[in-house]
């Protein structure tokens, strides 16, 4: 019997260097120092092109150390995405262009070309095997969930399967969950058993393959898998039962064994994925459904789609749509092609077990990149252009504005919103936020263990952890979304702590409701006019008013000039908010913002005085975006806008924006209401000027 073992070592595009040393300090280097130790072992292994690119330039013994196992014989190179993308996310032109660059730095480093694929995230759809064949790949490994969705049994899954789309074959190898979950969490006796029951019934090949963080890295897994010495003890059980049990990789497999058939396989990911994939609510009904359910139906039980996040996260959409947009018109220029592939990393365009979309320096990383190919591409000199656009493909055009300084984008659809903002000095969208919204493992927070630790032998999915007690206090909910430009008609006794909180009935029906829009393009400025006839509510009658809010962008300016022009029949005196929310990547270190002349950390909370001014300084990343107001406001509400959410050390509660909210007293008793604001933004220690 054969056993192939698969290690998937993996770092997202952007994520912090100690998080990289940590990964290498504790899973990365000691798993192989132990592998060297058994040269009867042999594993199949895959790095992401941007850990790997990492551990070339920071640890080169490191490097020397896998070539000396690739030399042996131990170890067979698997290649993937360069920059670990979810392949049915991209155009297939880009897939396949991420393959062929990460298979060209492993041969130029090992010497030997892969042939097999490490699938990111597992997500598979049908025309999978025409972009992998394009790039020359002739393997993949997927779940035995996938096989199980289309009818097949375990039984079934002990060796490989073929399929085909437009004439483009490709062997599909099955892991096992069971594996998955077992390894290097129960005790060996217990994967003895499992694996002597396949060869019982003369099973060929068990396939185990997952991600090689949880060999020291996952909570408890260093103590249990080196100190406590699991994997020693399954490396020496692999060595001793060697007669019957043979590690081997998958081209050799390939090669001796003939395929167990044809199969088509459905758009399927790791049967997590498919919970996460759903609405929350349906997420948590679907794993009640997994728990009650007989194992011998559960197969049947099909979770989300993947693509669906783009559905569940607009802000993973704003991306997504950002970077098929930017990718069409990168194909020329190899610099710019090579920023749009960083910013197609996985992690941050979903949300499960890990962080993902929830970590804003994350996010950050998809925008600079996204940023930088865009400043690639754009003309030499100074310009200026407005248009409408359906740039997020939801069937309504966004609005767009853009000169050397900055582009922003706005939502007419949903309130005239300003959702991003970026800034191409410093390659930042200054807008990149999150809402608060309900997931469905906030229902587990008040069971959670306050700063526990694992003794390793529970996978992350079973560990209910919290960094912290308390975070069912930070659980609020927002009823739109978090952008800037919100316009917020409330009644005069709102307090600032049912605004925090979400917990009031807002009179105007500005906040998520359409704005006719249009664009005005001239030679040295643009503008774009946005115009809700709306109602302010009272007593079930809805009294006539409008807002109007015209944006001017300037060709030599780093800057926004918003003009509103407020109308209507009410007589009587109401509160006009006009909300900001400005994403950083943290609160700490010199971070703070400035009401008036007042210096304030950033997780300030509170109601201010009058102030024509809010200013915000960012050193880290070199940016200073200003508000700046023509007509004084009655005062100025701010709070950090934090969320409670999950990751693989258990739940945190993650700074996203800083709230800011300039709030005047209406009244139109004599006619109408207009204020003028600027909207700067400067990078720090650079020449602001577009000259």
């Amino acid at each position: 019997m054969n056993l192939i073992f698969c290690i998937h070592n993996h770092q997202p595009v952007g994520n912090m260097d100690f998080i990289l040393e940590e990964a290498y300090e504790r899973a990365y280097m000691p798993f192989f120092e132990m592998l060297k130790d058994f040269k009867d072992v042999t594993i199949n292994l895959h790095f992401s092109g941007f850990l790997f690119s990492w551990l070339l330039e920071n640890k080169p013994e490191y490097i020397a150390l896998l070539k000396t196992l690739k030399e042996r014989g131990q170890v067979e190179i698997v290649t993937g995405g360069m920059y670990e993308p979810i392949l049915s996310l991209l155009p297939q032109e880009d897939g396949t262009g991420q393959i062929r660059m990460h298979a060209d730095l492993m041969e130029e480093v090992f010497g030997d070309r892969p042939q097999g694929l490490w699938l990111a995230e597992r997500v598979y759809e049908p025309h999978i095997p025409l972009v992998l064949g394009k790039a020359g790949i002739s393997y993949t490994l997927v779940d035995d969930n996938h096989f199980k969705a289309v009818g097949l049994t375990e039984d079934d899954l002990y060796g490989y399967f073929t399929t085909e789309h437009e004439g483009h074959r490709l062997s599909i190898f099955p892991g096992l969950e069971f594996l998955r979950y077992a390894i290097p969490f129960k005790p060996l006796e217990v994967i003895d058993g499992y694996l002597r029951g396949i060869e019982k019934k003369e099973g060929d090949l068990a396939v185990f393959g997952d991600d090689g963080e949880k060999f020291g890295l996952w909570p408890g897994t260093y103590r249990s898998v080196y100190e406590e010495g699991w994997l020693r003890a399954f490396f020496s059980y692999l060595t001793e039962n060697k007669d019957w049990l043979k590690t081997i990789t998958f081209s050799e497999y390939l090669s001796n064994k003939p395929a167990k058939g044809l199969v088509y396989l459905d758009c399927q990911s790791y049967k997590e994925m498919g919970e996460w994939a759903l609405p929350p609510s349906l997420s948590k009904e679907y794993g009640a459904c997994v728990s009650e359910t007989g194992s011998e139906k559960r197969n049947l039980l099909k979770g989300g789609y993947f693509k669906h996040f783009l559905v569940k996260y607009p802000e993973s959409n704003d991306m997504h749509k950002k970077m098929l947009s930017v990718t069409k018109k990168a194909d020329r220029n190899g610099e710019a092609k090579r920023d749009v592939f960083m910013a197609q990393c996985n992690d941050s365009y979903w949300h499960g077990v890990f962080g993902g979309l929830y970590l804003p320096h994350l996010r950050a990383s998809v925008y600079e990149h996204l940023i930088e190919a865009e400043k690639r591409l754009d003309p030499e000199k100074a310009f200026v252009t407005a248009s409408m656009e359906d740039i997020n493909m939801d069937g309504e055009d966004e609005a767009i504005l853009s000169n050397k300084a900055l582009k922003a984008y706005f939502l007419p659809r949903e309130g005239g919103v300003l959702y991003e903002l970026d800034h191409k000095q410093t390659s930042t969208n200054i807008m990149a936020t999150l809402t608060r919204r309900y997931e469905g493992y906030h229902d587990k927070i008040k069971v959670a263990s306050v700063g526990g630790a694992t003794d390793g032998t529970k996978t992350i999915h079973d560990v209910v952890l919290a960094k912290e007690a308390g975070l069912d206090r930070y659980l609020y909910y927002d009823w739109y979304r978090r952008a800037s430009l919100i316009d917020h008609v409330m009644t005069q006794d709102v307090t600032w702590d049912v605004f925090y909180r979400s917990a009031y009935v807002e009179p105007g029906d500005f906040v998520k409701e359409r704005y006719a829009a249009g664009v005005r393009n001239g030679k040295k400025s643009v503008n774009l006019s946005m115009k809700r006839q709306g109602h302010f509510w009272k007593d079930g009658q809805g009294i006539p008013l409008s807002i109007e809010k015209t944006v001017c962008l300037d060709a030599e300016e780093s800057a926004l000039y918003v003009d509103y022009l407020v109308e209507g029949e009410i007589r009587e005196p109401f509160l006009l908010g006009v909300e900001f929310n400005f994403s950083f990547l943290g609160t700490g270190g010199e971070r703070y913002m400035e009401i008036g002349f007042e210096k304030l950390p950033l997780t300030v909370k509170g109601i201010f005085r009058s102030s024509r001014r809010v200013f915000f300084h960012d050193p880290y990343q070199r940016i200073e975006p200003a508000i700046e107001l023509d007509d004084e406001p009655l005062s100025i509400w701010t709070f950090p806008v934090e969320v409670v959410s999950l990751s693989e050390t258990g739940f945190e509660r993650n700074y996203q924006s800083t709230m800011c909210m300039p709030i005047w007293k209406v009244d139109l008793t004599d006619g109408s209401k207009s204020i003028r604001m600027k909207l700067h933004v400067n990078g720090i220690g650079s020449n602001n000027h577009l000259q």
